[in-house]
């Protein structure tokens, strides 16, 4: 969350609960063996969240820890670092008492001074209005990177510098070693608060071709690989179990360059272009040009949904059966929309081709819309790029008349919770579209305390104004998948949540 965002944040009360002990860490037997996986992308490989692209922390969820955390089989939000929180003053002020002897992995025990350290160092945590869902900015979902918590005397005694090198944090697992692009080792902290985990090692490997990890996993070199849903009718004829975390992610083609104020505008892209009506043509277009339910067959195993509702999933309260009604497959309206936006001969447009942690398959998603356009006319260079690169480009804007695959993982409870994060006009990054109809929707919600008017906004006003507005192509919900080999026991996955987590839970397998 930007500093400058629509919540501007301006007080937050944090006490150490003085009565209370820490919980006991349950009596097991000591851990043992290696847990080793095999993911897409580690992102940008930093350890300081503040530095971290928030939706790369499945490398840090093992080291760090949350105020609060989401119930494994609720997804209710429920106690961490924090035993009980407090809301008053109408949202405005939040009072968390922490657990008492929670220890970082120096030794040092946990103190409410690192709470506010660790607000003030990454963000400004203080509320001049109400914010309605704050506590979901301090659980370990994705994008709540920011509020792992800091050991303020290791990161002033160390600098950010020696932090980076030696992170430490209070999790089930401290830090061994990080060899950039390659891998990251963890070891379990026996005795631990919450959990020690049954496994003495945790190894993550980078490797980007799901084909190798496939084959990694089939020869035993690793346990767990992140998978496409392609390859699920696959990896079951060959005996191989899979975990599915069903509508975890919502996959859309961004229409970069949609940002009219910023510096970086280009008046001469196409789908932003300032006369609207010509704008909105060819977005249009470029929605009826692509086969979705070809695109989530094919390219995604039939793991979700398509809809046409934006950052919505099926059952969510605030969708309604025609903002779910997905744009349909027509090229010869997509034709004739161009020409009317006076495009007859189509245009150029380049197609990042960007592997997201825990969305592996984007590159393949990013290619058959390519393939589509193509149909329609439209030239369309393919150009891969590494998230870590990316990263830097939507923070500046700096990818106007450059489209890309994303899947906007599940960050929050609310569809306008998700946008406020990525889409306001002062958001700190730019993954959707800038609107100032879209920033008047986005802090009314923030502010409304009552769930059902918010569900009333979301559901009557604000998703047909996006469905009409037509800002990127949209795809669908979709699931994502675990493949595990035979030392992986239970493993409990919190609902809706689309990162790899939960490590210190898995049991070895009899």
């Amino acid at each position: 969350m930007s500093k400058h965002g629509a919540i501007k944040l301006s007080t937050l009360i944090i006490t150490a609960l003085l009565l209370a002990a820490a919980l006991p860490a349950s009596e097991a037997a000591r851990p043992e063996g290696t847990l080793t996986v095999a993911v897409a992308t580690f992102g940008n490989e930093r350890w300081l969240p503040h530095l971290y692209v928030g939706a790369e922390d499945i490398v840090l969820k093992p080291l760090w820890e949350n105020l609060v955390s989401r119930d494994p089989k609720s997804g209710e939000l429920i106690p961490m670092l924090a035993e009980r929180w407090q809301v008053t003053d109408g949202g405005r002020t939040w009072k968390f008492q922490l657990r008492k002897g929670v220890h970082f992995h120096d030794g040092r025990e946990l103190t409410a001074e690192d709470v506010k350290f660790t607000f003030s160092y990454a963000i400004t945590i203080h509320f001049d209005k109400p914010s309605v869902v704050f506590a979901n900015k301090v659980n370990q979902g994705l994008f709540a990177s920011v509020a792992f918590i800091q050991s303020k005397s290791s990161i002033e005694s160390a600098g950010e510098e020696g932090a980076e090198r030696r992170p430490i944090g209070t999790g089930p697992w401290k830090f061994v070693e990080h060899v950039r692009g390659d891998r990251v080792v963890y070891e379990a902290v026996e005795g631990h608060w919450r959990a020690t985990p049954n496994f003495k090692r945790l190894v993550m490997l980078k490797v980007p071709e799901p084909a190798t990890r496939m084959a990694m996993l089939r020869a035993g070199s690793v346990d767990v690989i992140e998978i496409g849903g392609e390859y699920v009718d696959e990896l079951k004829k060959v005996g191989v179990r899979t975990l599915t975390m069903p509508n975890v992610a919502w996959v859309y083609v961004i229409l970069g360059g949609q940002w009219p104020t910023k510096p970086s505008y280009d008046r001469a892209v196409p789908w932003a272009q300032p006369d609207l009506e010509r704008a909105r043509k060819v977005r249009l277009a470029l929605n009826l040009a692509v086969d979705k339910n070809a695109v989530m067959e094919r390219v995604m195993g039939n793991l979700g949904s398509v809809t046409g509702s934006w950052l919505a999933y099926p059952n969510d309260p605030w969708t309604t059966d025609a903002l779910k009604n997905p744009y349909p497959y027509d090229p010869a309206r997509a034709k004739a929309l161009l020409s009317e936006a006076g495009y007859p001969k189509g245009f150029d447009v380049t197609m990042n081709l960007t592997a997201w942690p825990g969305r592996g398959y984007l590159p393949d998603v990013g290619e058959a819309v390519a393939t589509y356009w193509e149909k329609i006319g439209i030239r369309v260079k393919r150009r891969p790029v590494d998230r870590a690169v990316f990263a830097a480009d939507f923070r500046a804007r700096a990818y106007p008349g450059v489209t890309v695959a994303y899947a906007s993982p599940v960050v929050g409870p609310e569809l306008w919770d998700n946008l406020i994060r990525i889409s306001h006009s002062k958001a700190a990054v730019q993954l959707f579209i800038e609107h100032p109809k879209l920033d008047d929707f986005l802090e009314r919600l923030a502010t409304e305390p009552s769930y059902d008017k918010r569900v009333k906004i979301m559901r009557d006003e604000m998703g047909p104004w996006m469905y009409e507005y037509v800002p990127a192509v949209a795809i669908g919900a979709a699931h994502n998948i675990a493949a595990v080999g035979p030392k992986v026991g239970d493993w409990p996955l919190i609902p809706g949540h689309m990162g790899f987590h939960n490590w210190e839970y898995v049991t070895r397998k009899p």
